[in-house]
């Protein structure tokens, strides 16, 4: 096995195989054949989503979990169920003892998500969450290591997408219902957000205040969510998310981080590190560096190793229950 095909040797199956992230965005059947796995089967809830899947991926398809994993014994299950089945889903694939690769946000609620932390840490779940790959992650670790990073008084995180009317175009027009979806795309694309500020801000997060807006789209789901927030120890954020931008991509996003030693600021193309003594830092992303492929590719290397998955449920858990309080101090 080479680095560049991790997956050799390693049976995958999917789990709610109509998920747009099969074929579009994270393109995960692209990114197993890209790994060398072989895709011995997958399953869908719709029997008609189930077929043409299978006949886009050439292998074998049931609508039920027990028989996915009893039949095609699968090594490793990309789980991708929608929010509202998630929760049951989920806990019925750990049950049948399936290591998993999940999408995100494994539930409508952080109360939802709960439930799944023991018994996934029983087994083995990394839960997809591609923002853990972006470069600041380590230039933090670098100059905090170093005694360069100093005190961080304030984080900023932005995670802006086209508009939401693609779902329906993906034939997951059920994003579109917050009953179904958990909300939208606070819980939706938010949630690597706030996943950042968990990661980077001290114990409990409180919501000073936020606000969302639906006159964009129209849509039951909102447009765009802002929230700032402080943490214990006094560190100041902020998020914004929605489906604001006009055009389908790129989008817009970006982290920053303030502190006394440095100002860190990831966009999708640049690092930039402005020390408080010294020249700028610029780090520029390999142009063909894809942030999905690194993921995945990283959580199969991972599970082979037997190491520990690089985001588990409980993290998501806290990223769910930090959604949830930004919904409810919406205006």
């Amino acid at each position: 096995m080479t680095d560049e095909v991790p997956g050799r040797g390693l049976r995958l199956a999917f789990a709610g195989a109509g998920h747009w992230h099969f074929s579009v965005d994270a393109r995960y059947l692209e990114l197993a054949r890209a790994s060398g796995a072989e895709i011995v089967g997958l399953s869908d809830d719709d029997e008609a989503i189930a077929r043409a899947r299978a006949a886009e991926a050439g292998c074998d398809w049931t609508i039920n979990l027990e028989e996915l994993v009893s039949s095609f014994r699968p090594d490793l299950v990309i789980a991708m169920p929608r929010p509202d089945r998630a929760a049951e889903q989920v806990a019925r694939l750990l049950q049948l003892g399936a290591p998993l690769f999940s999408e995100k946000p494994l539930g409508r609620s952080g109360a939802e998500v709960w439930p799944l932390v023991e018994p996934a840490e029983r087994g083995w779940v990394s839960v997809a969450f591609p923002m853990r790959h972006l470069p600041i992650w380590g230039a933090l670790e670098r100059l905090s290591a170093a005694g360069r990073l100093g005190t961080v008084g304030q984080v900023g995180v932005r995670q802006i997408n086209g508009p939401p009317g693609r779902y329906r175009e993906y034939g997951v027009p059920w994003m579109l219902d917050p009953a179904v979806a958990g909300g939208g795309p606070l819980r939706n694309i938010g949630i690597h957000l706030t996943d950042v500020l968990a990661r980077l801000l001290a114990g409990t997060q409180r919501v000073v205040g936020a606000a969302r807006t639906a006159r964009m789209h129209r849509e039951p789901i909102e447009d765009v969510v802002a929230a700032v927030l402080r943490d214990e120890g006094g560190t100041v954020a902020t998020l914004e998310t929605g489906y604001s931008f006009a055009a389908s991509k790129p989008g817009d996003g970006e982290i920053r981080v303030a502190a006394t030693g440095a100002y860190l600021l990831q966009r999708r193309d640049t690092l930039r590190i402005f020390p408080a003594d010294g020249p700028p830092e610029v780090i520029p992303m390999p142009p063909d560096w894809d942030m999905y492929r690194e993921l995945f590719f990283d959580a199969l290397r991972r599970f082979r190793a037997g190491l520990p998955p690089a985001v588990t449920v409980r993290e998501c858990a806290r990223a769910n229950e930090l959604i949830d309080r930004i919904y409810d101090a919406c205006e």
